[in-house]
Parts: C-alpha cells; structure tokens; sequence
C-alpha cells in the first residue's frame, strides 16, 4: 500500500468507523443519516456510499472525502532521480483515477510560475504535447493561489487537438467525442469510448478534422460520425450547437453527447462521472440523448426524442427546448387508427416500419408551449427560527436569466405563479393549467435538495464558517459562490438570507500592508489600539466561546480629531465603503435591533446622536440606553421578540458582533457599563496640512486594495487565536500585578494586548516595529488604571456640578440654602431645577441638566440614594424675595420640594476625624 493510499484508509477509517469484510468495509457511520449503513471497497476505495438509498442516499468520492489530501501533490510525492514525475504519477492516479499505463511516455512534470502576474507564486504542474513546440499544463499545488487560472497554454492550439489515439485509431471507429479538456478526452477513452479534446470551446479542431478527413479517403473508409461533448454549461452548449453545424456543413455526420446538469447537487464533467463510475456504455446512451435534444431544431423534434427514448412508457410529459417550456400529449387512440390508415394506405408502401412509427407519431402528438422562459427549481430554503420558507427558481430565457425566490403559495396556484413570473422577468408568461402548473411542480419539487441558512451575515459559529454575499471562509480557505446563489463547502450547502451590510473581501490580490506607515503616522498608539480591537471584531464569537467576553471600545474626542475618518477606513479594510455607523437615537427600535442582529464577528459602530431638535431645544429623554447593551459584552440576546405562528415560541437572536460607541464625549452610563468598555480620547494635536493630506491618500485607496486586510486576516484565523490565547495569561498576570486588580476591567486591556501581538506576528509582521507595539501595550496598562481611577471617584461632569455645588453654597445662610436638609443632616437633598437657576444667576455653566441627570447617579463623592423624594422646607435658595417675606412673617412659610437625596460627605469626612 502507497503512503498516499494508507492515508487515504486511515482518513475514511477515522471518520466512517468501518468494519473490514474481506475485500469491503461495511457499516460505517453515514454522516448524513448518522446510521451504520456506508460501505466502499476496502483495497481501492473511490466511492463512499449509505445503503439506504431511498431514506438517505448519500453518495461521496474519496477524492471530496479527503480533499485536503489532493492539495499540494508536489510536496506530498517530491520528484527523485527514479521517478522524476512522481508529484504527476500520483495526481493522474489518484486525483483523477486513470490507469498510468495507458498513459505512459505522454505527459512530463514541470514547474509553473510568473513573477509579473503572481509573484513569489509556483506549483508543479502536470505538461501534455499538443503539437511541436505546444503544450498544456495542470496546476496541481494548491490551485486556488492563481484565481480562476487553473492551467496554461504555451504556444498556439488554434485548429489542433490531442488524442490518447494514433490517427489510424481515429478513422477507423464509428464515432469520435470531441470533449472540451484532455482529462475528459481520457477519461472517455479509458471508459471505452474514442475521443479527443479540442482543448477549449473556443477551438474547432480543423487540422485533426482535416487529417482525419485524408486518411479515411486514403484508407477508403466512411469517416467517424463526430460527437461534441463539451461541458453541460452555457458556453459548451453554445459551442455545441455553432460546431455541430459546421461540421454538417463539412460533410461530416454530426451529433452531441451532454453530461447531466447536476449530479449530487454539483456539476459533473466526463472526469467526474469516470470517477463516479457513471461513463459506462449505458449511461453513454443516456448522455447521447442529452445532446441530441440539445440540438434539435424544433421542439416537436425534441418532444418525439424523449417520448422514443423512455420507449412510449409515458405519454405525457413537459420538457424544455430553447429556453421554452413545452407539453407533450399524445392522443394515444388517434395514434392507432393513424397507424392503421398508414399501414393500409399503399403510398407509405415504400417506408420502413419504424419511419411508418414516426410518421403517426408526428401525426397525433401535440406539443404546446406552457411558458415562454426556462423553470428550473434549484433547492428549497427555510428559516429554522421563523418557520419562513421558499423554493429557490432559475428562470432563463432567449433574453434574460434571473435566479430567485417563490413562496408555497405562490407555486401552489396559477394565477399568482403567473403573476410571480411576470414580475420576475418581464416578458415571462405562464400560460399552462393548473393541472399542468400541479404535475410540474410536482415532479420537479420531489426530493429537492434543501440548502441550510442564517439570517445575518459574517460568522456562523454552528457551521464555523464565514458567510458574505460573494465568498464564505471555512478554516481559512476562500470558497466562492456557486451559479446557484449558495456555498458548497465540503458535505455543507449553505448560504445568507441577509441582504445587508453589503463586505466584499477579495481572495485574487496579496495582502499587502503598504499603508501601516501612513496610518500610524497620524493615528500612534491610538490607531494601533483601535485597529487591534477592530481585527478582534473578526473573531469575536470565537474569543467569547473561550473568555464569555468581548469588550466594547469608545472613541470620543474633539470635533475634527479625525474619529470619523479613522472608523469610515477600518470599514473599508473590512470590505464595506462609504460607511461610518448608525445614530441609535435617530433610529426606530426595530432598526436598532435589526442592527445588532444582522452581523456576526463583525462591529456595530454606534455614532453619537444630536442633542438637540431642530429648534436648539434639549431632547428630553434618549430612545437607547447604554445599560441595553449590557448582555451584548458576553454575546447574549439584547432583544425578545415573538415568533408570527399559533404559538409561545420567542425569537432571542444572540449578539454575535462587537460594539464599538464614537461620540465627542465620554458615555454616560452605569458601572457595569463602563467597567466592559476601553476608552480612546483623540484630539486635533499634531494635526497639520501633511497630515491632512495623508489621511486623504488613504482615504482614496481603492476597496478592492482595502478589504485585502480582512481576507489576510480570517485566512490566518487560527494563528491569530493561538496566539491571543498563548499570550493573554501572561498579559493578564501582568495587569494583577502593577495593581488594577478589577478582575474585568484587566481582562478587557489584557484581551487587547494579547490582540495587539497577535496583529503584530500574524498581520502586519514585517512593518510593525518593536517599539510601536511596546507603546501599545503601555497605553493600554494607563487605561486600565484610568479607569479604574475613574471609578473610584467621578467622571468631569460629575465633578464639575459638584464644584458649582459648593461653590454656590458656601457663604450662604441657612435660609437660602440649596441643600434642603440641615447641614448636620446625614444626607444633602438638592432640586435640580433650584440649581441651575441659581448657576445661571451666578454665571457658572453646567453641564446639560438631561446628561447629568443620568450620571448623577454614578456619584461617588456625594453618594447617590434616591430622586423625587418630597421634603417639607422653609427654604427658597432661587428666590430671595420669598426667603425675605418668610423671614419678617410670625409663622414658618414651607412647602414641598421634590428633591435628589445624597450622602453627605463632609459630615461623614468630620465623623472619621
């Protein structure tokens, strides 16, 4: 057994758990049905098959099983002086399942590369003759480094082919397939069937049509009937058609041979099906079909094809031609009384039985046109959480393609079909019966594949996979969309519901830091920080499930420090342009949560609501509360809401993102809130017309450049968290021990730090120095402590109004006290409203009365207890002539006044003297 071979036992052994009956392994574990029904032959396994085929039907190749294991053939079966084209042997045994022997002396192993187009970038690769002086060459390392290149002609094919067969071979068969590559030319060939490649759709094979056309006149022989069979896709189907009459034209007989559209959900060439075990003469006959329907010239020919190759067992049935959807019926009595007039009739004397057979055939079909596009249902769709489902359609006529949704209800009857489809593509028509509406859905919606969805976009920790509009991410590999609108990863199929946020990453261009100097020139240690942070976004539900945590970050700081600027390029480097964030304030509930829960591993950027209305009035009261965001920090649900059935089920969508607040002040929230979120201040210092137009250059780079980082960075996931996790203890013991032992408000700086490195060795290694980081790193060690100092004592504002406190109250007598309670009392009792008429009075500014409603309840010199308390006083501090008359009248003069009630901190600084 070769090593390759023993790793291939050893993977299928791991993941299906055989047991070995003499040449076969049985009763392995179906990963679809999870019942111990899978088999394949234990000596030469190819095919992993469930023996439940009607109940699961799980069919897969070794080759997709252990994909990672036909990856980067070069370095698996290196090149030795025996065997100079090991790596090539290996790739056409294995990775394509040809018998080498039949190939030998025909194919060399090489070397790929091109410095101008993908730099530092080669793979072996596998080198067919064409002709003298051009060849054809496999990538066969790792293809997916070179885009959609995956070989390369050197020299110029036009008019040539390549043949496993000598040209005597050629002329003397019946027919010769003419496939679209050489491994589908060997693939045919070795499955008994004659053929040669024309080496693309583009090239009509003239010299070897030419020679072929010699040597049978030489030999005095009919010439080999041509088959095309290019590829079941719209380019070999058209190249079909175009070279079919060519050849006719060339005297040549011509048809065509199709491979099925999809088989197991994917699109299959004549080397799958070989691998597959489907290219065997029988199933030839029906690829032969597929291609004689595909050049029919009308669909009466077409509808004659199908009914005489299922043998006349169905009578009607619908069938597509020309991107149209047509019925067949036929009138079966009619039938028979046209074949016994034809049978009496002495004018048909001279036909054959069988021209007799389709005379009437002719004669008594009908075939009527029920739609005027193509209706094809491709898989069915479903909201696990809201029950919402659809059937996912392509539509595509002479005209237009659309691929897109349909609803039950919609397929269900024919007067909203009709109208669905007339708004889906215009000039699309359904013009068939219900009955005809019932029976074609019917059959074409039996057993549809179903494709698993989310409802957000970005990371999906159930399938560990990264989900955009075009590409997902899956263990670092970039698996772009396929034709039918959804992901194909390994055994998944899966796709997004979300329409919105829009990321685009880029997987063909290398990552390249070139603007790290720039940036850091006019952000420093702050922008080192916020990019960090904003790179951690990208993995936050995976450091979550670790830590039960990811911070929040706030960026506030001078009009015009550049706040904006900075979040509108790290989106770019994200793949979303011209976007900064979203004003909770200004937006409706729903949108606010909407927000919150269509993204995953990626930020929520909240921007900093007006204050005021249009009028310069202070807003009474927010619509968002920063304390709302509490359960957001650990990942768990911030919104309920119920599900539209017949039930009490509740949709808790969890928060899979990070939050990021950017405001030109400090937020004014709760401890707890403040204890989960790192704090940036930015000003205009340093700023100046270089700087300016520094930031300018990087705001002009282009979003294709950008979104390069993101792609870096979710290719390199597990290197980024390896080492976030390897660094983060010893990070965190450092924060213990200079003292900021606040157990969260550590973690959080820590998780920071360790990210800072992680950005360091595995993002921007090369161009981030030494000391860059260090400074990072000390930054972050002086917010921790600023914000455990913080909330130790209290914040500007607070700070602030207790100053014009006391400054008011000092000198004053008792009877024109603000405080309401005496000044022995154990608690000071203000009313906000008396305050800041009399700052007003004195010329002392306060912050806004709405604001500092809210942070007086997180101060700490004067101990928040209670608001709206009703106190019994005799005192007006606001208005001196009230204390006057009070003063000179007999009896005491009180009211009640709703006061905020506070500790009192000079009575208790005088108890502990």
């Amino acid at each position: 057994m070769s090593d390759i071979s023993r790793r291939i036992d050893d993977r299928l052994n791991q993941i299906f758990k055989f047991k070995r009956e003499g040449e076969w392994y049985r009763e392995g574990i179906c990963p679809q049905c999870s019942k111990k029904e899978c088999y394949t032959h234990a000596i030469n396994p190819r095919i992993v098959k469930c023996g439940r085929l009607n109940k699961c039907g799980y069919e897969e190749h070794v080759k997709d099983i252990c994909e990672d294991l036909f990856k980067d053939w070069s370095k698996e079966f290196p090149k030795t002086d025996i065997n100079p084209h090991a790596a090539a042997d290996a790739y056409l045994k294995h990775g394509r399942g040809f018998d080498l022997a039949a190939l030998k002396d025909r194919y060399t192993q090489e070397t790929f590369s091109n410095e101008k187009k993908y730099p530092g970038l080669y793979t072996g690769t596998v080198r067919f003759k064409i002709a003298e002086g051009v060849y054809w060459e496999r990538f066969i390392d790792r293809p997916e480094r070179f885009g959609r290149q995956k070989a390369n002609f050197i020299g110029k094919y036009e008019g040539l082919a390549w043949s496993l067969l000598d040209l005597d071979s050629l002329c003397k068969v019946q027919s010769i397939w003419i496939s679209e590559g050489i491994f589908n030319s060997i693939a045919l060939v070795q499955s008994g069937q004659p053929a040669i490649a024309s080496m693309s759709t583009s090239n009509y094979p003239t010299q070897l049509l030419k020679q072929i056309e010699d040597r049978c006149h030489e030999l005095k022989i009919d010439k080999p009937r041509l088959i095309w069979a290019f590829d079941n896709d719209k380019a070999g189907k058209d190249a079909t058609k175009k070279f079919h009459i060519r050849a006719l034209q060339q005297k040549f007989s011509s048809s065509a041979a199709l491979p099925p559209h999809q088989v197991k959900g994917r699109n299959f060439d004549w080397n799958d099906l070989f691998l597959h075990d489907l290219l065997h003469s029988e199933e030839r006959a029906k690829y032969r079909h597929y291609g004689e329907l595909l050049i029919a010239e009308t669909a009466e020919q077409a509808g004659l094809l199908i009914y005489n190759f299922k043998e006349g067992r169905t009578k009607t049935f619908f069938f597509n031609h020309n991107f149209r959807l047509y019925w067949f019926n036929l009138d079966y009595d009619k039938y028979v009384r046209r074949m016994n007039q034809i049978e009496e009739d002495p004018s048909f004397d001279d036909m054959l039985d069988q021209q007799k057979r389709e005379q009437a055939l002719r004669d008594c079909a009908a075939v009527t046109e029920i739609c005027n596009a193509q209706i094809e249902p491709l898989y069915f769709e479903r909201n696990e959480v809201t029950g919402e489902s659809w059937y996912y359609f392509n539509m595509q006529s002479q005209w237009a393609e659309k691929k897109t949704q349909f609803t039950a209800s919609e397929i269900g009857s024919r007067s909203k079909f009709k109208d669905a489809t007339m708004q889906i593509m215009a000039g699309a028509m359904w013009t068939g019966t219900d009955q005809q509406l019932e029976f074609f859905i019917k059959r074409k919606t039996e057993r549809l594949k179903e494709v698993k969805t989310t409802d957000f976009i970005g990371y999906s920790s159930e399938h560990q996979t990264y989900i955009f509009p075009q590409h997902a991410v899956h263990n670092g590999q970039i698996i772009a969309i396929n034709e039918h609108d959804y992901f194909k990863i390994k055994r998944l199929e899966l796709k997004s519901l979300a329409k919105s946020p829009v990321i685009t990453i880029n997987p063909k261009k290398e990552f390249k830091p070139t603007w790290w100097k720039d940036f850091y020139r006019v952000r420093g240690s702050k922008g080192l920080i916020t990019l960090a942070w904003w790179t951690g976004s990208y993995f936050a539900e995976q450091i979550r499930s670790l830590h039960s945590s990811y911070p929040f970050i706030e960026i506030v700081g001078e009009a015009g420090a550049g706040k904006s600027r900075l979040i509108e390029f790290l989106w770019k480097l994200s793949g979303r342009k011209d976007y900064e964030g979203f004003d909770a304030n200004k937006a409706t509930s729903v949108a606010v949560y909407r927000n919150f829960a269509q993204i995953s591993n990626l930020p929520v950027v909240l921007i900093e609501g007006d204050r005021n209305d249009q009028q310069g009035n202070s807003v009474k009261q927010a619509k968002f509360s920063w304390d709302e965001l509490k359960d957001a920090f650990n990942g768990r649900a911030i919104r309920s809401k119920g599900v539209k059935n017949a039930g009490n089920e509740t949709y808790e969508p969890p928060f899979r993102g990070a939050i990021m607040i950017s405001q030109n002040t400090s937020i004014a929230a709760s401890e707890a809130i403040l204890t989960r979120t790192l704090h940036l201040f930015f000003d205009r210092k340093g700023q100046s017309l270089e700087t300016k137009r520094i930031v300018d250059t990087l705001d002009r780079m282009e979003l294709e450049d950008t979104c390069t980082y993101m792609t870096h960075c979710l290719r390199k996931e597990n290197e980024i968290l390896q080492t976030y996790q390897d660094r983060l203890k010893s990070i965190e013991d450092q924060y213990h021990s200079a003292g900021i032992t606040h157990t969260r408000i550590a973690l959080c700086h820590a998780q920071l730090a360790a990210l800072v490195e992680a950005l360091a060795e595995h993002v921007l290694d090369g161009v981030l120095d030494y000391e860059e980081v260090a400074k990072a790193q000390d930054m972050l060690m002086e917010m921790a402590q600023a914000r455990v100092d913080q909330l130790n004592g209290d914040c500007k504002e607070v700070e602030q109004f207790w100053e014009a406190f006391e400054y008011l109250q000092s000198g004053r007598s008792p009877q024109f006290s603000l405080n309401h309670h005496d000044q022995d009392a154990q608690t000071v009792a203000i009313n906000l409203n008396e305050i800041y008429k009399v700052a007003a009075q004195y010329y002392q500014k306060l912050p806004d009365i709405t604001l500092i409603k809210d942070l007086l309840k997180t101060s700490q010199k004067y101990k928040f207890i209670e608001t709206n308390r009703a106190v019994s006083s005799n005192r007006y501090p606001a208005d001196a002539g009230k204390n006057v008359d009070a003063d000179n009248e007999a009896s005491d003069r009180r009211r009640t006044v709703k006061c905020w009630i506070f500790t009192n901190p000079n009575l208790i600084q005088a108890k502990g003297k």
